[in-house]
């Protein structure tokens, strides 16, 4: 597995490291911002100004065709299509003050299926954001969010006998402190979730204990850098984790406790207006506190790339590796079923943008993703595409239309899934 980490390794970083020749030959005074991330002052909507904040409502409203809304394997069940409806409402407040900042912000989604009841789901998502400035290029960062979800049919750990989606909530905290003067640059932050899972009720009647994958996790990182030039910066970085499962375990099963560390060196870059990215490599390693899961260590390696070789497009590329909880469990190599210690999972993507014209964009994106189950044999492979295009009508309203491709190939039997959706959605903002 570490032979494989390797290569996967040497061709991320190689891929990525190619590129960035190419975005320096280029320069532009404008910041760097992907191509639907971009202000344009004659279609954003203006806000509303109350003294020193600016408040921005808007409600999107979407109708969704989903070709497998269970994810099942069309070979084991016959896959289900349907129509969705779904409402989306949003509200943000943020402050326009020239030093500090304070934003608050709430948005939902609630979705109606046409033909199965069971699927409606009702999302919601608060929080809040703040910035200190102490200094120039000195700051404190806070950030508080709470959600209440849902669990898609495509995940992992989704209980494929539920009669509907699991729901969740979601509390995650986060401080952190940042020195970005001179030579050295010095990062330290730290952020708390909390996780909580609703019980499961089952097709045919009974319910499906989800306590025992209750948790909280709490990392700490501190990461230290040194600008060679005023483009290139080396940097080091060590995170520790440590994760509590709040409830007994489910019957059969060993607590899932867990702490661990890792640490990365790499380089960041930053060219205005043309590249912007980092490439780290290092190592990753995960204790449970119970001996049936052993420990988890393997090669870290990721890489992030934003590069707008003309005002028009941009290309957004990434690679991470990591250490991904999971309560799933599977045969192991003498086919004994087991709890999996984790998920080793390394993800590519892209992300391609472009302006059409002033106000049509079009992007297209992709992304794959290698899911390595510890102390199992199974492993997944998670592919997905889509096409998109938004049309921007005048200042208060756009619409825009997406596809999408899902499809999941696994070492387990009757897990494969295929999966497409076309939407088209109205968003009116003011």
């Amino acid at each position: 597995m570490k032979t494989r980490a390797l290569a996967h390794a040497a061709v991320a970083l190689f891929s990525t490291t190619m590129m960035v020749p190419a975005a320096f030959a280029q320069s532009a005074d404008a910041p760097l911002m992907a191509v639907y991330d971009k202000q344009r002052s004659d279609y954003d909507a203006p806000g509303i100004r109350s003294g020193g904040f600016m408040f921005k409502p808007s409600v999107k409203a979407e109708g969704k065709f989903d070709s497998n809304i269970f994810a099942t394997d069309k070979d084991a069940t016959p896959s289900v299509d349907d129509f969705i409806a779904i409402i989306k409402p949003s509200l943000k407040l943020n402050s326009n003050w020239n030093n500090n900042s304070l934003g608050f912000f709430a948005d939902a989604a609630i979705a109606k299926y046409s033909d199965n009841g069971s699927e409606d789901y009702e999302d919601i998502n608060v929080g809040m954001n703040g910035r200190i400035d102490i200094t120039r290029g000195t700051n404190i960062t806070t950030d508080l969010t709470y959600s209440k979800g849902h669990e898609d049919r495509g995940s992992v750990d989704a209980i494929g006998s539920a009669a509907s989606p699991t729901d969740f909530s979601l509390l995650k905290a986060a401080v952190g402190f940042k020195r970005d003067e001179g030579k050295v640059s010095f990062a330290v932050k730290g952020d708390f979730s909390k996780q909580d899972f609703d019980n499961a009720a089952l097709i045919g009647g009974g319910n499906r204990r989800n306590d025992g994958r209750d948790r909280e996790t709490v990392n700490g990182s501190v990461r230290l850098g040194y600008h060679m030039t005023d483009e290139y910066e080396a940097f080091t970085k060590f995170t520790v984790t440590k994760v509590n499962y709040t409830n007994p375990p489910n019957k059969g099963t060993a607590r899932r406790d867990s702490d661990g560390y890792d640490i990365v060196g790499g380089a960041a870059f930053k060219v205005s207006g043309t590249a912007e990215g980092e490439v780290f490599v290092g190592y990753v390693k995960r204790d449970f506190d119970s001996a049936n899961y052993g420990d988890v260590s393997d090669f870290k390696f990721g890489a992030s790339l934003l590069w707008a070789p003309t005002g028009l497009t941009s290309a957004r590329v990434a690679v991470d590796r990591n250490v991904v909880e999971t309560t799933l469990r599977s045969a192991n190599s003498a086919g004994v079923t087991v709890a999996a210690a984790g998920i080793l999972s390394t993800l590519y993507s892209i992300d391609l943008q472009h302006e059409l014209q002033r106000n049509l964009l079009l992007n297209a994106k992709a992304s794959y993703t290698k899911m390595d189950f510890v102390n199992t044999v199974r492993s997944d492979d998670m592919t997905s595409l889509g096409l998109g295009a938004k049309y921007l009508m005048n200042r208060n309203f756009s619409v825009n239309a997406n596809y999408s491709f899902d499809k999941r190939s696994t070492t387990d039997a009757d897990q494969d899934y295929n999966r497409h959706a076309f939407m088209l959605g109205l968003t009116a903002a003011w």
